[in-house]
C-alpha cells in the first residue's frame, strides 16, 4: 500500500473520532436575496474540524485549512458546497454557485473548535419564493446535524432548519 493510501485509510477510519470533538453539530447561515443581481448571497459558518473531515472524505487525501494550498482547498470546497447546498427553481433547474471566499472566525481561531465562514452566491434566482433548497451539509456525517438559516427576501425574514429527515425546503417565507 502506498504511503498516501495508508494515510487516507487511517484518516478515514479515525475521522469519526476526530469529529466528535464538539458536542453540537450545526452550521449557521445568513442568506439574503438580492433582487437587482438575482442572487442569493450566502455566508455559512461551520466548524473547521467538520469541514476538513468532509474534504478528506470527498478527496480521499489530506485536506487542511492552512496546510493545503488555498486555491486547491477552495476548489474542492466549491465542489462540496455545490453538492450539498443546491437551489432549484420551479422547473427543476439548478442555480449555479459562485465562490466568493472564506474567513476564519477570529474569536474562535485559537480555540479547540475554530470556525470558518464561507461566502458564496447562488446565481440566476429569478423568484426565490418558487425555489427549493437542499441543504445537506454534513448530514451524512452526523445523525444530529442541524443546518440553520436566517433567510431574508425583501422585507421578510424567516428561519429554516435542515436535518437528515428534512434536508429540502421551499425558500418561501409565506408559509408555503
Amino acid at each position: 500500500m502506498r504511503k498516501s493510501s495508508l494515510l487516507t485509510a487511517v484518516l478515514l477510519n479515525f475521522s469519526p473520532l476526530i469529529t466528535v470533538a464538539h458536542s453540537i453539530h450545526q452550521s449557521t447561515a445568513e442568506v439574503e436575496y438580492n433582487p437587482v443581481t438575482r442572487k442569493l448571497e450566502v455566508s455559512l459558518t461551520v466548524f473547521v474540524n467538520d469541514l476538513e473531515v468532509a474534504m478528506i472524505r470527498q478527496c480521499e487525501r489530506e485536506m487542511r485549512i492552512g496546510k493545503t494550498p488555498e486555491l486547491e482547498f477552495d476548489e474542492q470546497l466549491k465542489i462540496y458546497i455545490g453538492k450539498h447546498f443546491v437551489v432549484t427553481d420551479a422547473g427543476g433547474q439548478t442555480a449555479p454557485l459562485a465562490w466568493v471566499g472564506r474567513q476564519l472566525d477570529p474569536d474562535s481561531a485559537k480555540s479547540d473548535e475554530p470556525k470558518v465562514t464561507l461566502y458564496f452566491e447562488i446565481e440566476r434566482v429569478i423568484n426565490p419564493n418558487d425555489s427549493t433548497l437542499r441543504h445537506s451539509l454534513f448530514l451524512d456525517m452526523f445523525k444530529d446535524q442541524a443546518n440553520l438559516i436566517l433567510l431574508r427576501i425583501g422585507k421578510q425574514k424567516g428561519e429554516l432548519i435542515f436535518t437528515r429527515t428534512e434536508s429540502v425546503k421551499k425558500l418561501s417565507l409565506s408559509g408555503g
